[in-house]
């Protein structure tokens, strides 16, 4: 009976938490406007906290900058300290990536019996939305602010990459207790994907992450071919270097394998564990409604200099990137597809819980 009340209690928090529980995702109130004029005004940073979290983001790209525990003091995401490093960021710190995380093959897929031809940006492929024009690179309009919360709105239009459909999309962070909440939602006026994944990198103070303990509660995983293109193929983790199954030392797997830019396979909707990530002061546990996530350990990240102008190390974090498998839309209907109908609307959300280790 202890068991069950604590499930529906766990229940009822994420209800609370996310609008994507409710069976019509609600569209924020906010001010019509042209969506397409030029963008004068600088890209605003706005901070929520509570008494456990001081979460710090950004309109440029619907950033997460700063993810703060106030107990130890600890901002355990990594970041740039102004707008112009973030139009740089070639590692996309922090930001809300769209139409589609991930890459897509030879930049194309079908829809609806039509061939759609996307922009191109990585080895012949799209990856995560067109690069520099994609999402993490666009100002994000302010819908609404408050203590807790803040919501960001962004209109990518009919063509753009590429996509079809006019796509009225929506960001949101906010903060309860000890969990803050990233959800994505969105409307189009045509068939379109719709792909979004936030792409925090992790670091829970340590000066790498090899150093610090991961489990990923799935034993599959997609491998990749040479330019990182994932493939049309589930494996076993038993026995690889991927294998998280049990909390692991990072360092102890990549000392097998150089970098890890994986996608994990569960291929089930609805709220569950995907990650935690500890030290010996902190506990970030991942949970998502979305089917798949995408690991990547930034063995490259040593070319980029963060906040406070400190280089960043090999290793020096991580990515949990919930979505979608990627590439899927080419692999046919053997995977749970991003596909928003026209008129419709989707709604998916990360959550990522930040606790104290005794």
């Amino acid at each position: 009976m202890k068991k069950l009340f604590a499930l529906a209690f766990v229940a009822l928090a994420i209800i609370s938490l996310t609008r994507c529980s409710k069976k019509d995702t609600e569209t924020p109130d906010e001010k019509p406007e042209d969506d397409n004029k030029p963008k004068k005004e600088e890209n605003m940073r706005h901070v929520i906290e509570n008494d456990h979290l001081k979460v710090e983001v950004s309109e440029l790209g619907a950033t997460l900058v700063r993810f703060i525990d106030k107990k130890t003091g600890q901002d355990i995401v990594l970041g740039y300290d102004d707008d112009d490093a973030y139009l740089r960021n070639a590692f996309n710190l922090g930001a809300s990536i769209g139409r589609n995380a991930n890459r897509i093959e030879n930049a194309s897929f079908m829809l609806n019996g039509k061939q759609i031809q996307l922009t191109v940006n990585d080895h012949g492929n799209q990856l995560h939305g067109g690069g520099k024009e994609g999402f993490a690179f666009k100002h994000w309009d302010l819908v609404s602010k408050s203590d807790d919360e803040v919501v960001f709105s962004y209109l990518s239009r009919d063509g753009e990459q590429g996509f079809p459909g006019n796509l009225k999309a929506y960001v949101r962070y906010k903060i309860e207790n000890n969990t803050l909440l990233w959800e994505y939602s969105g409307e189009s006026d045509e068939d379109t994907l719709f792909n979004m994944t936030n792409h925090a990198y992790f670091n829970l103070g340590d000066e790498t992450i090899l150093d610090e303990y991961l489990h990923i509660d799935s034993d599959k995983y997609a491998p990749t071919n040479d330019v990182a293109l994932t493939l049309d193929e589930v494996r076993d983790v038993k026995d690889t270097p991927y294998d998280f199954t049990q909390f692991t030392r990072v360092g102890d797997n990549l000392s097998k394998i150089d970098n890890i830019d994986n996608n994990y396979v569960w291929e089930t909707m609805g709220d569950k564990l995907m990650a935690e990530l500890k030290n010996d002061k902190l506990k970030l546990s991942v949970y998502s409604d979305l089917p798949d996530m995408h690991l990547f350990t930034a063995s490259n990240l040593n070319t980029d200099t963060g906040k406070g102008g400190e280089p960043y190390k090999s290793y020096g974090g991580l990515a949990l990137e919930c979505q979608f498998f990627p590439n899927g839309i080419n692999y046919g209907d053997k995977y749970i597809l991003p596909i928003l109908r026209k008129g419709e609307k989707m709604c998916h959300y990360m959550r990522y819980e930040l606790e104290g280790v005794e």
